[in-house]
């Protein structure tokens, strides 16, 4: 005849180790040595760094810059996007709205 077993241990046991192989998998997944973080915060200190290097900046940004260069004693006038308007109604002037 076979051994008794008691089904509620059995059941306890079987949840025990599910949650232990569970958690082996998520600390594969998820876990990190401190200096696998470090490494990855350096990476994208430097992406970040890059990103905003190439940034390209707004067109009335590079008005406010030529027109504070320009001022500064260059000979050359300042455009601004306003003159860089051509009316298509026949108004010489660009309409302020």
């Amino acid at each position: 005849m076979g051994d008794l077993v008691n089904l509620r241990q059995v059941r306890k046991r079987k949840q025990r180790d599910d949650k232990a192989r569970k958690a082996d998998q998520n600390r594969a997944l998820h876990g990190r040595t401190r200096g696998e973080r470090t490494l990855d915060d350096h990476e994208r200190k430097n992406a970040d760094k890059q990103l905003d290097g190439h940034k390209r900046t707004d067109v009335a940004d590079d008005d406010a810059q030529t027109s504070s260069k320009a001022t500064k004693g260059d000979k050359t006038p300042s455009k601004s996007a306003r003159d860089n308007v051509v009316p298509i109604f026949g108004a010489d002037e660009p309409s302020d709205s």
